[in-house]
């Protein structure tokens, strides 16, 4: 595998706080891989000695139940890091981590960057802001897992993250694909109810639908939704 270059870890801030020399030795002892679409990464449970960021593609974390039935609980993308719990801890991987897309992830060592934790407070503190982010990302989602709500605006809330994480092209289309049964888990619902509820959006004018890609039209319909 190739090394990896231009680092650029969004809930580290870019490892700045890393002097050029350590950052250096963090790139020299890093690999790139490249992930075909559906490729599990890691599994829950699995212990981890690498910490993965996401150059390119995107990724979701999902767990199973005693059915074998999966459950999302989160969606990376560009500049997402996994595996930062390892760090900090010698316990296991709490989630899977799956490729929603082809993808290209950056494998960092693990005990090189303990190394710095250990050495460098400024890096340390910039690891407790990952943290930071990762919660205030659970609370803008929460409406999405919200048991409350009623499906159709936890969905709506859904296509709205999606486009907010991921982007949109000039006319509106969803630059990330998510299968209708990966959205499904997410809800806890049927992909066959997720199904139904797309048509109602695209039959209210919210949005448009082109196999499986989703052309969002009306961002203000979907909010009033919620």
């Amino acid at each position: 595998m190739e090394k990896c270059s231009n680092i650029k870890v969004r809930q580290l801030h870019d490892f700045r706080s890393l002097s050029k020399k350590s950052l250096n030795r963090l790139v020299h002892t890093s690999e790139s891989l490249f992930v075909p679409k559906g490729t599990v990464i890691f599994e829950e449970n699995q212990p981890l000695n690498k910490v993965y960021c996401i150059k390119e593609g995107a990724c979701k974390f999902s767990t199973f139940d005693n059915l074998g039935r999966e459950h999302i609980t989160r969606f990376l993308g560009k500049g997402d890091i996994m595996g930062k719990r390892s760090l900090v801890s010698n316990r296991c991987a709490k989630v899977s981590a799956t490729a929603l897309v082809d993808s290209v992830l950056c494998c960092l060592d693990k005990k090189e960057i303990q190394k710095n934790l250990k050495t460098n407070p400024d890096f340390c503190n910039d690891l407790l802001s990952a943290f930071v982010d990762d919660v205030d990302t659970h609370d803008s989602t929460r409406t999405i897992y919200c048991a409350h709500k009623s499906i159709k605006q936890r969905l709506a809330k859904l296509i709205l993250y999606l486009a907010e994480k991921f982007g949109q092209e000039p006319n509106g289309k969803l630059l990330i694909r998510i299968k209708r049964e990966d959205m499904a888990s997410v809800l806890g619902t049927s992909q066959e109810y997720v199904i139904n509820l797309l048509t109602h959006f695209k039959n209210k004018g919210f949005l448009k639908i082109t196999r499986s890609e989703i052309i969002l039209d009306s961002k203000k319909g979907l909010k009033n939704l919620i």
